[in-house]
């Protein structure tokens, strides 16, 4: 049995993107002469472990890649439990819909590096290097750990049945995602002393998740930037188009 696919694609377009189109929604947004949320639906139907494909979003959608269609709400925890409660499959790949770089190989290789384990969540983070080869003019957000500088991405592995019983803690991590000093409290004393001396491992956080949810989570590295290039402000948007116009983009 393969996997559902989640896009969640309801964000209302009044943030620093308005600056730069005056569609309603983000997920609407035109690079490269078609929607955002279209790039990611041309390549999630590529992948062979997905079985549907189902978006939370506004009416305006292009629908022809899609298995079922949601309407939105207004709220992001809303719309992920639409999307988890409509989805037949044990676990559901979510996505964020401003990832228009995505590829094949980057979705078919996170979920590799996920099979076999026994986790109810699983998060990709990526090396900066990485992120500095393919896109060295972006300015993403850097945490550091024992093993590395990351950056987090916009993908991920969930069992839809365990999320959704966790609604109160998740309603307090989708609120608080720009800001990771507020989530670090969540994690605890240790978890905050750890990450201010420089001292925090992937293990760490694995441990002090199950502590907080009762379930294991699993960070997965991940070597392929595009999963964590989303479009927030103009300057994202504006070296996304330039990368499609070089013809830097991979089709697979």
């Amino acid at each position: 049995m393969g996997l559902d696919a989640i896009v969640l694609a309801g964000a209302k377009n009044n943030g620093r993107l308005s600056e730069i189109s005056n569609q309603d929604y983000e997920a609407l947004i035109e690079v490269n002469g078609k929607a955002i949320t279209e790039h990611i639906l041309d390549r999630l139907r590529e992948v062979s472990l997905i079985d549907n494909i189902i978006v939370v979003g506004p009416s305006q959608l292009n629908k022809s890649n899609i298995d079922k269609f949601i309407p939105c709400q207004d709220s992001l925890l809303e719309n992920l439990k639409l999307g988890l409660q409509t989805s037949k499959s044990p676990y559901s790949l979510v996505f964020t819909s401003d990832i228009p770089l995505i590829t094949v190989e980057a979705i078919e290789d996170f979920l590799a590096r996920c099979e076999g384990g026994k986790a109810a969540f699983y998060y990709p983070i990526i090396p900066k290097e990485f992120v500095e080869i393919s896109f060295p003019k972006s300015n993403r957000t850097y945490f550091s750990l024992n093993e590395g500088t990351f950056t987090g991405g916009n993908i991920f592995l969930v069992n839809g049945d365990i999320v959704l019983r966790l609604e109160e803690l998740l309603e307090k991590i989708l609120k608080w995602r720009k800001k990771p000093w507020k989530l670090a409290y969540l994690l605890g004393f240790t978890f905050i002393i750890k990450l201010l001396t420089g001292k925090l491992s992937i293990a760490l956080i694995e441990q002090e998740v199950y502590k907080l949810t009762g379930y294991i989570g699993k960070t997965i590295i991940s070597d392929y930037p595009e999963i964590g290039f989303d479009i927030d402000k103009p300057a994202d948007y504006k070296m996304i188009e330039k990368i499609y116009k070089g013809s830097d983009v991979k089709s697979n």
